[in-house]
């Protein structure tokens, strides 16, 4: 049993708001959580840059820039700005008995004498776990001896659009409902030290929170505790909230004669895991893919979604366009194959030269079939809303969207989906492991994202910028070349 530290940060303390056995796990036995992962990481530095920002359209302030573990520093140095008259400081710290917070911005009202605090989340509303953090945050500060006369979220704004970014973000006073959870603060924090010194570890089961608003670090270890099968009703398509409800009442393997009450994909699933066979629907699907027409045209997207927007027209979070693929099959599924594709290298604007490429690689007829095909056929909406020379030539491309996805969902299942009908399950499990995703430096959409953000960037050296533009040439290639050989399975069938 480790050592409770003097002070702990809000950020740890809200896990304890989320979970008390996350919080003991935290901090007895850290070793047990996973390691930080990319994606989480992306979201860490998207925060700091967000907050970064913010602090631009709040200027004249101080910034409290000691390490994020210098609690001391931090705390003498806010004191100190305080005493010295500052009316705005960025990342001020406070403490109260063993709680440990930094606000993102405050400012003195010079007439009441009292401050304002702008808290800076990168989302584009108000989400309810918002609440928890600033409450926590106002009463630690509160306690500490700040006068507080309004607490705001600062979020950025869906209604901004680039290049004015002179109303990227939003205000919205939630001090009143920070007023009305304050005496609720108190209980809470206590209870989290209460939990924090006992010896063993809290007897808390799984639940929603596990993964949500985000995945605990701990899943893999409390679920592998509680010896939760793959599959099981987790892994049940569509389930939504009614899993919890079925883990409350013991069901949880899916041959549990109680499972029923389920929908026709379900009990397909359930089907197929009782017999381990393979479900396949062949009339349905040869009376689906009759109506697709030559030339095929697989395609494939990789985009970007900044969410400080950067691209002419585009709002926080919108997804923009830098890479796509095509693979052709002009006549029949013995013809040539032919490839073309695009990769925007250059930190300006991807979609003038991607447009007339888009266009040349998907001509004027024939089926595109894309896998999810409602993202392409968004992207490409996009991409017409935004170049009034090419509107009508992007339009056109709409109608000849044909989506293996709703076909698969409808005809097919292999106990290798493991519930979920994504590309990088149903390929390997239909094709083979030859065509998984495994051991690529890009292997994912996310991974896409943080690989062109590197290739674009002056501080990439040239030899890890050829490295990953590889690494994106080949891995949006393998999705339409995977897209390939799935439909040449279905046309099998």
């Amino acid at each position: 049993m480790n050592r409770i530290p003097k002070l702990l940060s809000k950020t740890k303390l809200l896990r304890g708001y989320r979970c008390l056995k996350c919080i003991y796990l935290t901090i007895h036995h850290p070793e047990l959580e996973a390691p930080i992962t990319p994606e989480l990481q992306a979201l860490f530095d998207q925060g700091n840059e967000v907050g970064a920002k913010a602090r631009e359209y709040y200027p004249g302030g101080i910034l409290i820039d000691n390490k994020p573990w210098d609690f001391g520093g931090a705390l003498a140095k806010t004191r100190g700005l305080i005493a010295e008259g500052a009316h705005t400081i960025y990342e001020a710290a406070f403490s109260y008995a063993g709680c440990y917070a930094r606000a993102d911005i405050i400012k003195l009202n010079p007439e009441t004498n009292r401050w304002r605090i702008f808290e800076v989340k990168s989302t584009t509303k108000v989400k309810p776990e918002h609440y928890d953090d600033l409450g926590l945050q106002a009463w630690i500060m509160a306690k500490s001896g700040m006068q507080m006369e309004q607490i705001n979220v600062v979020h950025l704004n869906p209604e901004c659009r680039y290049p004015d970014l002179s109303n990227l973000f939003k205000e919205v006073d939630v001090t009143e409902e920070i007023r009305n959870r304050y005496l609720s603060v108190q209980p809470k924090v206590s209870e989290i030290f209460a939990t924090l010194k006992q010896t063993e570890v809290p007897n808390i089961d799984i639940g929603p929170y596990c993964h949500e608003p985000t995945e605990c670090g701990f899943v893999e270890h409390c679920w592998k505790e509680k010896n939760i099968p793959t599959p099981s009703i987790f892994n049940l398509p569509r389930i939504q909230d009614r899993k919890w409800e079925l883990y409350q009442d013991g069901i949880i393997t899916l041959d549990d004669v109680r499972l029923t009450d389920l929908n026709e994909l379900q009990m397909r699933v359930i089907q197929c895991f009782k017999t381990g066979e393979r479900h396949i629907h062949a009339e349905a699907i040869k009376n689906e893919i009759s109506t697709w027409q030559y030339p095929f045209i697989f395609l494939d997207f990789e985009t970007i979604n900044p969410a400080i927007p950067r691209y002419k027209g585009c709002r926080p979070f919108e997804q923009v366009p830098f890479q796509f693929s095509t693979h052709i099959l002009s006549q029949s599924l013995d013809s040539e194959i032919v490839h073309k594709e695009f990769l925007h290298v250059t930190d300006d604007d991807p979609r003038d030269t991607l447009i007339p490429a888009l266009l040349d690689a998907c001509g004027d007829h024939g089926s595109i079939i894309a896998y999810h095909a409602v993202f392409e056929k968004g992207r490409i909406q996009a991409l017409a809303d935004y170049s009034s020379e090419h509107r009508e030539a992007l339009l056109k491309l709409l109608d000849r969207f044909v989506d293996p996805l709703p076909l698969i969902r409808e005809t097919v299942y292999d106990n290798a989906f493991a519930g979920s009908f994504s590309l990088k399950y149903v390929a390997p499990a239909l094709l083979g492991d030859a065509h998984s995703y495994n051991g690529m430096l890009v292997a994912n959409g996310g991974d896409a994202q943080r690989a062109f953000e590197e290739i674009i960037s002056q501080k990439t050296s040239p030899g890890r910028k050829e490295l990953l533009i590889t690494a994106l040439i080949e891995y949006c290639k393998k999705d339409t070349l995977v897209m390939v050989e799935l439909v040449k399975w279905l046309f099998d069938q």
